[in-house]
């Protein structure tokens, strides 16, 4: 299991501090947002109820830590656990006095939601085969936990220009993941010795791609230094302007391939020389030769079709893997009966050690390490609360996203549309015939339901004719081999008729009796056709009043609509900040327009102002404490720093020293000010830079011998790294820097990103309650 950051008591304190203040009002949202979302808590759909994403490397918990986790739900009124693609578990539907004690609990049992959101290093991915498959070359489960160790106890995995994800590949003939991950490594062994094919720049959401491969080969000890390298290329890189194009791979785009691998190179090359030997973790057997003694005899019809749908011999002679299917990864604690048997199946397989569990990136679990004489008992349990595992695997191996029920930016319901699903395929006839397909559904078009990576993929939309109906894209056909490429789309349908279009496209792959490799085989082929000519049959669907059901969602009470459609909590952090002045001038302007009343287009006037003065004070470092400082360090470090011109000093002076005046007279000059300051934010480049602007001029001189000294003592993270960088940024090479910092979080975690810059921290001096640092520049 990967070791907990020393800093997250202190950010479980801070996040707790926050929150207060936030549900004090005293708070900005953006601002508690901003601390929040990398600390893996995420809004739900319904305002106030929150969601906490565990990290579980690799998809693996000890069954203790997961019988604590449904102890922890329940105790803070979770009604549901919910496993994702990313082989994590979310607690939902939390309120948010609760979510500090939650946060708390994790840390007691060995888990943190730290990186699970925002622009950070998310959960690392590993091949649920890995460490029982007779095809890989090597586990790659000890490799992930121990990068997942150094990552997030790094400060800069938390200052990233967008999130970045990583994923391990044990089989050199199955990429899986990593090829469509940020970063990806697949096992090899040459010349007897480990190491890893590395993948960079694959994604599956805007502008998808497979990776680019950056190296053939890499031995294992360098893992770490490859790692390091990607992060400060992107974090030196990325676009932290523009989030839709702030990803790994539009770096490639933008430079293109040969240009952006000689950069990496170049940046693994430095890194080869200042990190150490990467070394992971010790793999610890737990596969100890046991007497397990079965109490029942099980050879049952039912039991002989379970174990063949469901269980699989490990390489390790004796014992088998046996995957649990868990419908849409939902685990439903409020559910006794369910509770209950997966307290009993957790208490049964911790006998046979901790690494029995992993959750698979089909949002179901994985048992393993299980001694045979042992899986008749363990049937006799799931049976008694898992009806799932009654089913054809064919039923059980659909993936979703949680869709429209519960995120913000969900479009479809995509669980609902799983299981309709579901639900044709058993009522079709014989769903055991029907090959296993990965079918993927994400509510919306971003992938969180990796429908770019299925055989059959559905990302939500809305269609329309007379009105708006729920509709999806259709993908087909990718490849996870070792020539991976992404499904294709091939047109859309409505949601009515998905659970029909997949069944008849199921069956009429069965029909052709194994001409094809594979289904994907198939669907590049004969198949595309017949799937078009589908499509095209189910273009056009009947009016409202012929049938209504086209127009609702699967599972909806009321009639298709995105209205409720809410704003993405995917990438908080500071341009959050930024965007919510520029939406809040956007909106004043358009209320302008029909407004009548004199009074009430003074105070939007106002508002703008306010707004425009704010909006890139950030960039600055400068927190502003009052209404007046807002204008007032604008006027200081914009207007007379020369990047706003000196005609609008005087309105701004007027907003600080008459908020309630009349503004009216000067509505040109108020817009022409908001539209100078975004186009100074347009022109900002993606190390927040700005057009026009002086760089500070060197002193006529030798450089200084006298220590430059900030306090930063109450300045929270990370804009206490942003005017460290800042203060330097003025400063010649080899001058000193003295900042204070306080105790917890900001002492941890701002010097070793000063580190991680490339200048030297000479001095870290303990003084009462915080700390004084000397930093020398580069």
């Amino acid at each position: 299991m990967y070791r907990l950051p020393e800093t997250l008591g202190s950010d479980i304190l801070q996040f707790a501090t926050l929150a207060k203040g936030f549900k004090k009002k005293e708070v900005d949202p953006v601002q508690f947002k901003a601390f929040r979302v990398p600390m893996g808590v995420y809004e739900q759909r319904q305002d106030g109820v929150y969601m906490s994403r565990v990290r579980t490397t690799g998809g693996v918990i000890y069954p203790r830590q997961l019988a604590s986790l449904i102890d922890i739900a329940l105790q803070y009124r979770s009604n549901l656990l919910h496993i994702t693609t990313r082989q994590e578990i979310q607690i939902q539907n939390l309120r948010i006095d609760d979510l500090q004690p939650v946060l708390t609990d994790l840390q007691k049992i060995g888990l943190s939601t730290k990186g699970g959101g925002g622009n950070t290093v998310r959960n690392i991915m590993v091949s649920e085969e890995s460490g029982w498959s007779a095809q890989e070359v090597f586990d790659t489960t000890p490799y992930a936990m121990s990068l997942t160790t150094k990552l997030i106890a790094e400060a800069d995995s938390y200052l990233l220009p967008r999130k970045m994800k990583i994923a391990f590949s044990s089989n050199d003939r199955q990429t899986g993941y990593a090829a469509v991950n940020d970063v990806g490594f697949v096992a090899k062994i040459k010349d007897g010795k480990k190491g890893f094919l590395v993948y960079a720049g694959g994604g599956a959401g805007a502008k998808p791609t497979i990776g680019w491969i950056l190296f053939d080969f890499i031995p294992e000890n360098e893992l770490a230094a490859v790692t390091e390298a990607l992060k400060r290329f992107f974090s030196e890189h990325g676009n932290r302007k523009n989030r839709n194009q702030a990803r790994l791979r539009f770096i490639f785009y933008k430079l293109g391939e040969q240009k952006t691998i000689r950069l990496i190179k170049e940046y693994y090359a430095e890194a080869l020389k200042t990190r150490c030997a990467f070394t992971p973790d010790e793999v610890v057997n737990e596969r100890p030769a046991h007497s397990f003694q079965p109490s029942r005899a099980a050879e049952t019809d039912d039991y002989l079709l379970w174990r063949k749908r469901y269980v699989t011999p490990q390489r390790q002679e004796g014992y088998s893997t046996v995957l649990l299917p868990v419908p849409m990864g939902n685990i439903r604690v409020d559910d006794e009966r369910q509770a209950a048997g997966f307290r009993k199946l957790l208490a049964f397989v911790d006998q046979f050690g901790n690494h029995t569990i992993r959750f698979t990136t089909t949002q179901n679990i994985r048992l393993r390490n299980i001694p045979d004489a042992a899986l008749g008992e363990l049937y006799a349990i799931i049976r008694e609360f898992s009806p799932e595992s009654q089913l054809p695997f064919a039923v059980n191996s659909i993936v979703s996203c949680t869709g429209a029920d519960t995120c913000r930016l969900g479009i479809g319901l995509s669980k609902g549309l799983a299981a309709a699903i579901r639900k044709e395929l058993l009522d079709g006839g014989e769903p055991d015939n029907l090959t296993p397909a990965k079918i993927h559904i994400s509510g919306c078009p971003n992938s969180c339901g990796q429908h770019l990576w299925g055989d059959i993929g559905f990302s939500g939309k809305a269609l329309r004719n007379e009105r708006v109906y729920p509709g999806y894209q259709v993908y087909l056909a990718a490849s996870r081999d070792a020539n991976p490429q992404l499904a294709e789309s091939a047109g859309s349908i409505s949601a009515r008729e998905v659970p029909r279009f997949v069944r008849r496209l199921l069956e009429a792959y069965t029909e052709t009796k194994g001409r094809h490799a594979s289904l994907s085989d198939y669907l590049r082929s004969e198949g595309k056709d017949f799937a078009l000519q589908m499509l095209d049959e189910y273009r056009n669907i009947p009016a409202f009043d012929e049938d209504k059901n086209y127009y609702f969602d699967w599972g909806a009470d009321a009639p298709f609509s995105v209205a409720a459609r809410g704003v993405a909590e995917c990438s908080a952090g500071l341009f959050d900040m930024i965007e919510l002045d520029l939406n809040l001038i956007k909106s004043h302007r358009q209320k302008m327009e029909s407004e009548t009343d004199r009074k009430e287009t003074s105070r939007l006037l106002y508002h703008i102002i306010y707004s425009a003065s704010r909006m890139l004070l950030i960039t600055r470092g400068l927190e502003p404490k009052t209404t007046a400082d807002v204008f007032t360090l604008f006027i200081e470090h914009f207007i007379d720093y020369g990047l706003v011109e000196k005609d609008y000093r005087d309105v701004v002076a007027l907003a600080r020293d008459e908020e309630t005046g009349d503004f009216n007279a000067r509505r040109d000059e108020i817009y022409a000010l908001a539209d100078r300051v975004i186009a100074l934010y347009e022109g900002m480049d993606d190390s927040l830079q700005f057009k026009g602007d002086r760089k500070p001029e060197p002193p006529p001189v030798k450089k200084s011998t006298e220590t430059r000294m900030k306090d930063l003592r109450g300045v929270l993270c990370p804009m206490n790294f942003v005017q460290t960088k800042l203060q330097l940024a003025e400063m010649q090479s080899g001058e000193v820097l003295e900042i204070w910092l306080d105790d917890g979080h900001p002492i941890n975690n701002v010097p070793s990103s000063i580190r991680i810059e490339g200048h030297t921290v000479l001095k870290e001096t303990p003084v009462d309650n915080y700390w004084k640092v000397l930093i020398k520049k580069k």
